[in-house]
């Protein structure tokens, strides 16, 4: 049985966020947090990207709903990735 999988809406300085909406979305309401390593891989280059990831780092996704994040969050967790986390901002970014 798979443990849940954490929402985090504080995320630590050293956790990275990846976001994974569409690149549409990302340029009209980016992320901004100035002081956090933010990726941007939409949720259709999941499969070419994992190779670039560290299995040991820690890593929260974020959507607009959550529910790519979820999916994305266990596809990474089905990979071997131990921290895996969802970002959930307390306040909505628009």
């Amino acid at each position: 049985m798979k443990e849940n999988i954490e929402i985090v809406s504080k995320p630590n300085l050293e956790d990275i966020i990846i976001d994974v909406r569409h690149p549409n979305e990302t340029e009209e309401t980016p992320l901004r947090l100035n002081t956090y390593i933010i990726l941007c891989i939409p949720f259709f280059k999941i499969a070419e990207r994992i190779k670039d990831l560290d299995p040991k780092k820690k890593y929260l996704i974020y959507c607009e709903k959550g529910i790519m994040s979820r999916l994305y969050a266990n596809i990474l967790r089905d990979k071997g990735f131990c921290y895996v986390g969802i970002f959930k901002p307390e306040e909505p970014l628009s």
